[in-house]
């Protein structure tokens, strides 16, 4: 039988010829005899000279220029100018969250960083739909107004001091890490204002449960490296805490409780020894909160996670819910259907997608106020500024249902404010002026029907030996823009005239 005979095939690579040497193979293969000088190159031929000039050494990368450096004597007399310094390396030094914990793994690209919440100040990218806060005195409170009785020393202290704050809560990201050991051992005064400044100049996530808990709270290692947090005797005189633009975006309700909540009783059998004697306080780290604004939350803030959390300050005087949605126990389930197996379709939540703009209809939204004031019964101020959409829930009364009683509920409430937040210019559309006219009537509506509850149980208060106070609706001022569209002859800016003319009819 005849043998087999099997070309060997290799996997590895024909060796290449270093390129200074191509010569002297060019040389030894022209004078070989097997092949011709009109002979077309081979398949392995084109392989090699396209692996042999992939390394060439004119495509080489360039090795690591360095900048010649001279004694400073010598470049000093020959003017040779100053060796610059090396070009940092770009490191992404945030190792830990927003909360303190670590975050694992290597940094996400910036592009899944851009607009996302969890994103760096530089990275993040601010939404033009989203409302911020503007006004550091939107919550009274606040004690560093400049006074015309002031001298010029104390006018420039004053200065000075919001020059700083503003600064810490620009810096605030920089500045919770390297001095949260600090920033608890401030006055309270400088804490209170510390707060409404990094609500209006610090990160768009407000300042964070982490940062919040460096000013609050101080931490003390003993011999053990335990903590104690509850330290209640450094904010005896703290009563107004600002959080705006924080809740539901680096703050959790779960968590403002942990500065209210007035811890329970131990009992002696729970001490782990005899020997302690370390006596846990019955105070809340916050004892004397009458100041508290949660304005601008997330579209998602939930009302009866607020409801829970209202149970444990019901010695709030000051209030602001600006920019929240409307009142309800399930947000989510206002398009939702339940489909039974017999029978018609049934609203799963309490408010379907036409009960306020159709039917009028704010049962659920109005029993929810009615159980914030029942929790909350101390309230003089309270501010509703971008909350036009459910106002009448506060005067809403239907067959059978109740709204909020003003005879017997939040009787020390003395100023309501419910500005809408819209401002007309000269170029505005119609719509936008119709949506600020409608916004204006919400405002009178609510007003009169105040005024007309306020007359209506005058009497009954009387008896009972009780005065009720008088209620100052903060509203819109539309005769500020009285002027608009006056002299002109455009068809559209007569019906925008025409429209907001309308508001002088009572």
């Amino acid at each position: 039988m005849p043998k087999k005979r099997f070309s060997s095939q290799y996997s590895k690579p024909q060796s290449t010829v270093h390129p200074s040497l191509n010569s002297s193979a060019t040389q030894e293969r022209s004078s070989s005899g097997s092949v011709g000088k009109d002979a077309s190159p081979s398949v392995n031929e084109l392989i090699s000279s396209l692996r042999s000039s992939q390394i060439s050494p004119s495509q080489r990368p360039a090795a690591t220029v360095t900048t010649p450096t001279l004694p400073p004597q010598i470049r000093e007399l020959l003017s040779w100018p100053e060796t610059p310094t090396p070009t940092p390396r770009a490191r992404n030094r945030r190792h830990f969250d927003r909360n303190g914990r670590r975050v694992p793994g290597p940094p996400p690209p910036r592009s899944w960083l851009d607009g996302s919440r969890h994103a760096p100040p530089e990275v993040k990218k601010r939404k033009n739909e989203r409302a911020y806060p503007h006004d550091l005195n939107h919550l009274p409170g606040l004690a560093h107004k400049l006074h015309a009785e002031d001298d010029e020393h104390q006018r420039g202290a004053r200065r000075l001091q919001d020059m700083c704050l503003r600064r810490i809560a620009c810096d605030w990201e920089f500045m919770r890490q390297y001095e949260r050991n600090n920033l608890a051992d401030l006055p309270a005064t400088l804490r209170m204002q510390l707060l409404s400044n990094i609500a209006v100049y610090g990160p768009e996530d407000g300042v964070g449960f982490d940062g919040l808990k460096h000013i609050l709270m101080t931490q003390r290692e003993d011999g053990d490296n335990s903590a104690d947090l509850s330290q209640s005797e450094n904010n005896e005189d703290f009563f107004r805490m600002d959080i705006s633009g924080s809740l539901g975006w680096s703050i959790s309700f779960r968590q403002l409780i942990e500065f209210v909540e007035k811890p329970t009783q131990q009992t002696e059998l729970a001490a782990e020894s005899w020997e302690e004697t370390i006596t846990n306080s019955l105070r809340c780290p916050i004892p004397h909160l009458t100041h508290l604004s949660l304005s601008h939350p997330v579209p998602t803030v939930s009302w009866p996670r607020f409801l829970t959390f209202a149970k444990h300050v019901p010695t709030l005087t000051h209030l602001s819910l600006a920019y929240w949605p409307v009142p309800s126990a399930a947000p989510n389930s206002t398009t939702t259907v339940m489909s039974p197996g017999r029978g018609q379709d049934v609203q799963y939540g309490a408010t379907n997608y036409y009960s306020h703009s159709i039917d009028s209809n704010f049962r659920e939204a109005a029993s929810i106020l009615r159980r914030l004031a029942s929790s909350i019964y101390s309230i003089e101020y309270l501010d509703l500024t971008g909350c036009i959409s459910w106002l009448p829930a506060l005067y809403w009364k239907g067959e059978g249902e109740k709204g909020i009683d003003w005879c017997s509920e939040w009787i020390r409430l003395s100023t309501l404010h419910v500005p809408s937040a819209y401002i007309l210019q000269p170029e505005s559309e119609y719509w936008e002026v119709a949506q600020y006219v409608q916004a204006v009537r919400e405002q009178m509506s609510l007003e009169r029907a105040l005024i007309a509850s306020f007359m209506r149980n005058q009497a009954r208060r009387s008896n009972d030996g009780r005065t009720g106070a008088w209620i100052d609706v903060k509203k819109d001022d539309w005769r500020a823009y009285e002027t608009y569209w006056k002299s002109s002859t455009n068809s559209e800016d007569m019906r925008k005239r025409n429209l907001l003319e309308t508001l002088e009819i009572p």
